[in-house]
């Protein structure tokens, strides 16, 4: 807990110094005089004056903010000081300032992305060493052994990449063509459906739900869903899975075809615990899963990790093409941001994948605790989003000023200060929404699962 906390506050107060130092940086490049530069809201705990801006550190560490001089607060201003008010610089001035903000944590990303690719980057083979039995991988045709060359015609050479694709082309009545090359070295073309997904469905465990994995899957238990069959049952994590109903198990195939037919059958399954042998019937809870009633133990099996050092490999870049992968990272970053937002707009992704502070913090922790590397790519991932959303043409965000202020420069007149007042009320009730639909979705996650 402690771990994800104190993550959490280096990665929000890095990124929001960024953001906010992007604003700051280009204000003053354009003469406007910069009042104050917070880093947090609320009371301020740390205040120190250097010229003329107040810089500060506030009590809640959510955002922050950098305050200009402007006529439109209704302070009173000296006449030196009104050529260097926000609101009397040319329209593209005002432009610049307020995008400079996203654009510095795009920057970020592609500086953090390149410094990474020059000590090599570390990722998993595009290989589909695990199929589940009956899933749709399988019904594609998809085999064990097999490597994914391109999802939809875009040439992937990680399991991310993968990923990256196949969450992009996900949403609706869909079929995704795959280029497989098999372990003899023929490639042929399959095609993935992906109509089954239901919204909750599209998410980071596509894959897993799909069917594959990039590694094999021990007969080992590693962890159980609380009250499940196999819990009540009493199977341990850490115990292995020996038979069902007499047979013995090969692989967690075996478990995944012995169980899916058994819904609110009972099973006589043998596993060991420390060494122990421990026969029992278990009675699989019913779920339903594509419109057919499934059986469900409830737990998962431990990874091959003599196999999943395999399938890892490092790919190592010279200055220049870190610097490609660095901005082909941040742009599929941002794209795949943008499609999933554009998806949860359209009701083909479900809102719960919208995160909030508890979530943020959980990652934060856990890339923390996996090295610098992890956390400083969970930083690029984050530094990303907040990019996009903050240009998203909310009235609120920065994409909302930048919509008044292009309006300004084609029109050549600025919008009513009711119109801009309007539209910030709007965008008030719209931003609070998605922060309370964020926070709920945490609550639920941290209680519920």
């Amino acid at each position: 807990m402690l771990t994800s906390l104190l993550a959490f506050i280096v990665a929000i107060g890095l990124l929001v110094s960024i953001h906010e130092y992007g604003h700051y940086y280009v204000a003053k490049r354009c003469g406007v005089k910069v009042l104050v530069f917070s880093i947090g809201f609320g009371k301020p705990l740390w205040q120190w004056r250097r010229g003329e801006t107040l810089w500060q550190i506030g009590a809640i560490p959510l955002g922050g903010y950098v305050s200009m001089l402007d006529e439109r607060e209704g302070e009173p201003i000296a006449a030196a000081d009104l050529p260097r008010a926000f609101n009397r610089r040319p329209p593209l001035a005002k432009m610049a300032i307020v995008a400079a903000g996203p654009l510095a944590n795009f920057l970020l990303a592609i500086l953090l992305y390149w410094g990474l690719s020059l000590s090599g980057v570390e990722a998993l083979r595009p290989v589909v060493s695990f199929i589940s039995a009956g899933s749709a991988a399988e019904k594609a045709g998809l085999r064990q052994g097999d490597e994914v060359l391109s999802v939809s015609g875009m040439p992937v050479s990680s399991w991310d990449e993968l990923q990256f694709g196949l969450l992009e082309q996900s949403g609706g009545s869909v079929t995704v063509p795959l280029q497989l090359r098999s372990n003899t070295g023929s490639e042929r073309s399959v095609m993935l459906d992906l109509s089954h997904l239901t919204r909750d469905e599209i998410d980071q465990q596509l894959l897993s739900r799909l069917g594959m994995s990039p590694v094999p899957l021990s007969l080992r238990v590693a962890q159980l869903a609380p009250q499940s069959a196999a819990a009540k049952a009493g199977i341990k994590a850490g115990d292995q899975l020996v038979m069902i109903n007499g047979a013995p198990l090969h692989g967690w195939r075996d478990v995944q075809a012995a169980v899916a037919s058994s819904a609110a059958q009972p099973l006589l399954i043998s596993w060991k615990h420390n060494g122990q042998v421990i026969e029992r019937t278990v009675i699989p809870d019913t779920v339903v899963e594509n419109g057919q009633k499934t059986g469900k133990l409830g737990l998962a099996p431990e990874v091959d990790a003599t196999a999943w050092q395999k399938q890892r490999f490092t790919r190592d870049f010279g200055p220049v093409e870190g610097l490609q992968y660095a901005l082909n990272k941040t742009w599929q970053g941002s794209r795949l941001t943008l499609v999933m937002f554009w998806k949860m707009l359209t009701g083909q992704v479900s809102v719960k994948q919208v995160s909030g502070p508890i979530t943020i913090a959980t990652f934060a922790g856990e890339s923390a605790r996996m090295g610098l590397n992890a956390f400083l790519e969970y930083l690029c991932v984050i530094s990303i989003s907040l990019g996009v959303l903050n240009l998203l043409p909310l009235p609120v965000l920065d994409g909302g000023h930048l919509m008044y202020h292009t309006v300004e420069f084609l029109t050549g007149r600025r919008l009513p200060l009711e119109a801009e007042a309007f539209g910030q009320r709007i965008g008030i009730v719209l931003l609070l929404g998605l922060m309370s639909l964020a926070l709920y979705n945490d609550i639920h996650r941290l209680f519920l699962g």
